[in-house]
């Protein structure tokens, strides 16, 4: 039944992607406004064919086939395909293209790589480490209080440092930009920027937080035994803590500036949810990674800081060309910001399909960084 479940929901991330790149994406023939990318009928397709697949699965001889998995998923591919062409005609071609080229590589990242990670432990790795990690909350949280309190526990402004850097950060480039360069914004350029950089900046520290997650704490992971996931929950506890404070002084900005709080607020929770899962994600790599080659830190350096003005952090997406626009497109921070930036400022709900590809990018990129922690951390005491 998990097979099942894991075919169609990555066929329908697929799915869901390449309507996105589709639909934002100015190449083919242009797309009429009765068009539909993203109709029922293709879901329903991709559970038939995950239900055959299963289904074929079951069978004694696919069950001994080396590489099962991927075969299967494979399988419900061609099939789902094949059914679309033949039931829903109208479809783009350009998008079943795209869509296929989605699926190929949500099932080399999701599947391939994952089952070659898997042979070094046993089959139960996955799901044993969650019920260890799920035993050891209790510790997680009490580890965390500790780091907090101990934190600000001999600091003059406290908490007050969470939230200094960027309101300088803003001041200086409001200056910048709506004074100096006289760009025009349909809002306060400090609750523009403000709007993004609050939540950009929790993948971006915690990111940071993780290249030492692991490194920093090797003296106690060699003396005593408990899940190495708690350290990077950790780190990524603790930049959550400080969203709180920052999203805090940003409603309070926004407040003075005219902008109130509104209903549209709900939405804030699953933007946050993906954007926990995509940090989370890269987080698991980072810290490991760190541990193995010692040159990762200056390279997420490098990273970030490209992804900075790649983001949607300081301009509006409304002023980048077309011509331009796939390289916010492959940016899944782009569409989130976007959406984070649409319901605070102007009061309306994201855009969905904005969501589909970073959605199913945060999602897959979670499982795989989590395989790959799981898989290689008994690895890391050796490096240490």
């Amino acid at each position: 039944m998990l097979a099942l479940i894991f075919n169609f929901a990555l066929l329908l991330g697929a799915h869901l992607t390449a309507v996105q790149i589709r639909l934002r994406i100015p190449w083919g023939n242009p797309l009429g406004t009765e068009y539909q990318g993203a109709p029922v009928e293709f879901a329903l397709i991709i559970l038939a064919a995950s239900l055959i697949s299963y289904g074929i699965g079951m069978l004694p001889l696919a069950s001994k086939l080396r590489g099962r998995r991927a075969w299967l998923f494979g399988l419900s591919l061609l099939m789902t395909i094949g059914g679309v062409l033949i039931l829903i005609p109208d479809v783009s071609q350009l998008q079943m293209i795209y869509f296929g080229v989605s699926a190929v590589t949500l099932g080399l990242i999701a599947i391939v790589y994952p089952d070659r990670l898997l042979r070094r432990s046993p089959q139960d790795t996955l799901w044993y480490n969650l019920s260890q990690l799920w035993k050891a909350r209790t510790l997680l949280q009490l580890w965390l209080g500790y780091n907090i309190q101990s934190r600000y526990s001999q600091t003059i402004l406290g908490i007050l440092w969470i939230i200094l850097l960027p309101l300088a950060t803003a001041g200086v480039l409001s200056i910048a930009f709506s004074q100096i360069l006289q760009v025009q914004y349909d809002v306060p350029f400090v609750s523009f920027f403000l709007s993004g950089l609050v939540w950009y900046t929790l993948f971006n520290q915690g990111t940071l937080n993780s290249i030492n997650a692991l490194i920093s704490r090797m003296g106690i992971m060699n003396q005593v035994p408990f899940p190495r996931e708690v350290v990077v929950l950790l780190s990524l506890g603790e930049t959550l803590v400080d969203l709180i404070f920052a999203f805090g002084v940003m409603v309070i900005i926004n407040w003075v500036n005219g902008i109130v709080p509104n209903g549209q607020y709900i939405y804030l929770i699953p933007l946050l949810a993906i954007l926990v899962c995509f940090t989370l994600g890269i987080m698991f790599f980072v810290s490991c990674l760190t541990v193995f080659v010692r040159d990762v830190p200056q390279l997420v350096s490098v990273v970030l800081q490209l992804l900075f003005y790649l983001t949607p952090l300081l301009y509006p997406v409304s002023q980048i060309p077309d011509r331009l626009r796939v390289l916010i497109l492959i940016n899944p921070l782009a569409g989130v910001i976007q959406g984070f930036r649409e319901v605070i400022l102007y009061a309306r709900p994201p855009d969905i399909v904005t969501l589909y590809y970073p959605t199913a990018f945060a999602l897959t990129l979670l499982y795989v960084g989590y395989i790959y922690f799981i898989t290689n951390k008994d690895r890391v005491t050796d490096y240490a």
